[in-house]
């Protein structure tokens, strides 16, 4: 073994552990995008949106949540007018208190309009007359309040009356609830504006046992003014620490309670705070009715970013007033002057909405659909083919330059060496239109004449040859250099036998 073979033996040794551990890397970040294309195909189909995974929405994002659509219900007598309060249960049921009717309207989460429900039994009173909040409680059981009736009533799933809710102990008689919501451990929270002296918020425990109240009436005239009292609490969220916040509406303030009902601090807001709620990314949302837009605040009350404004056109809001989220991190909210809830969703997030397998095989070849792009510059590719003078004067002086002209093959040669073929014709041939002049690798050229010591010309072809993955010579020592590279190699007989006779029908076709 020469010097100059032995070097590029050791040479090659080199290259192909590197190429190992590079190919291994190709094809672990290919699998991964493969997987990332399906996830996004099946989240679209199934979200109707793209989310795009790893990229994450922080407290402190500028970007708001964007308008998806809206519902409204059907025409006629059904129709959604005045929604005031809504809840998304987690069987992705939307139910809208529709203020006008006096009615329960219940939808499917893209706004496919189900049923309304309005009936109860309540001694003389047989129907709801004013209804203001609606939310699930455990089990799935709808909660409504009614202002006017001073009740809370409970319905199942289906609208179907149950009972009226009797909390354990001293029930406040006088009492008016008008918002009621849950917390994760089953707890019921109520705002209470029965008595004018008397503004509170009670907590009463899964067995409807008061555990907590606190707050009393206090028309605060500066917004830190008088912590701990309410003039019209209008909503109830709490952390997942325990802290309760509440919408202390007519004193334009939220206040963060402790889950005692020892009070925190206060968060300033814009306007007129009515409906609240806390995302699992901890964001807390108020709905700002007369300012008709939600702001968006981390726990610690900083505005991280807000959305609405007043109008009748897409994503606008007239008068809004409550607020829910669905499990896929969806916002409901109710634009009660323009008769809709419109639905909001954050534009990137790391609520990843969940997604289910498919289970048809038409759902498949969708889901795998997005594969089929990978399939397409395999079929377009041209073989390409790195090719020495000799092997082309090879093919003219046997005939058979024609073999060369065929769409599917692509000859390069060194650009340096282009001028030699312009304006040769050989056989009929212009060589300055088969042959397409290609520049090199100059960092890899150099590198390949330190470690082996081979001549520059043949540098450039074993370089270009490795990276076109076809070497076409008539030059023996060229081609076993080429071959122990991983190029695959073609003399001229080599080549007619491959490629002969598919290239001659391909040009009689032609």
């Amino acid at each position: 073994m020469t010097e100059s073979s032995r070097r590029l033996s050791n040479y090659l040794a080199e290259r192909e552990r590197s190429g190992r551990a590079k190919k291994i890397i190709a094809l672990a970040l290919l699998a991964l995008l493969l997987l990332l294309l399906v996830w996004m195909t099946l989240n679209y189909l199934q979200n109707g949106r793209v989310v795009i995974p790893f990229i994450t929405t922080t407290t402190e994002a500028v970007v708001p949540p964007e308008y998806l659509y809206s519902i409204a219900g059907p025409e006629g007598a059904d129709a959604l007018t005045q929604p005031i309060g809504v809840a998304v249960s987690a069987s992705d049921r939307v139910y809208i208190v529709d203020n006008k009717s006096a009615t329960v309207r219940c939808y499917d989460v893209d706004g496919r309009y189900r049923f309304s429900f309005k009936t109860i039994n309540d001694g003389a009173n047989k129907a709801l007359v004013q209804p203001a909040r609606v939310a699930e409680g455990p089990g799935g059981e709808i909660w409504v309040t009614d202002r006017r009736l001073r009740s809370i009533y409970i319905f199942d799933r289906d609208g179907a009356f149950k009972r009226k809710f009797a909390p354990e102990g001293d029930a406040p008689e006088d009492w008016a609830p008008i918002w009621v919501s849950f917390d994760a451990q089953g707890n019921t929270y109520v705002c209470d504006i029965g008595l004018t002296s008397e503004h509170q918020v009670i907590v009463y425990d899964s067995s409807g046992v008061e555990v907590a109240r606190f707050g009393k009436t206090v028309q605060a005239k500066r917004m830190l003014e008088a912590p701990g009292g309410f003039y019209y609490p209008n909503g109830v969220a709490v952390a997942k620490n325990g802290d309760i916040f509440v919408s202390d509406s007519n004193n334009r303030r939220v206040q963060v309670f402790d889950k005692a009902g020892a009070f925190k601090y206060i968060i300033s807001t814009s306007g007129t705070p009515r409906g609240v709620v806390i995302d699992k990314e901890q964001r807390l949302y108020v709905v700002d009715a007369f300012a008709h837009t939600i702001d968006i605040y981390n726990l610690q009350g900083k505005r991280i970013a807000g959305f609405g404004g007043n109008g009748v056109e897409l994503g606008k809001f007239q008068y809004p007033t409550d607020i829910a989220i669905d499990k896929r991190g969806r916002l409901f909210i109710s634009d009660r002057e323009n008769n809709q809830v419109q639905v909001w969703g954050w534009p990137t997030t790391t609520l990843i909405p969940p997604i289910e397998v498919p289970k048809t095989p038409m759902q498949w070849v969708i889901c795998l659909s997005p594969l089929l792009l990978f399939l397409l510059p395999l079929l377009r590719r041209k073989r390409s083919f790195v090719v020495t003078s000799d092997f082309v004067e090879g093919m003219a002086l046997a005939e058979m330059i024609h073999l060369m002209v065929d769409r599917r093959f692509k000859w390069l040669v060194p650009a340096a060496e282009m001028d030699s073929y312009e304006g040769r014709i050989l056989e009929g041939v212009k060589l300055g239109d088969l042959l397409a002049g290609t520049a090199h690798s100059e960092s890899d050229v150099v590198e390949l004449i330190e470690k082996t010591g081979i001549t520059r010309p043949t540098a450039i072809l074993l370089t270009m040859s490795q990276r076109a993955g076809r070497l076409a010579t008539e030059d023996s020592d060229l081609r076993r250099s080429a071959q122990s590279m991983g190029v695959e190699v073609f003399d001229r007989m080599t080549f007619v036998d491959t490629f002969g006779g598919r290239a001659a029908s391909t040009k009689d076709a032609g």
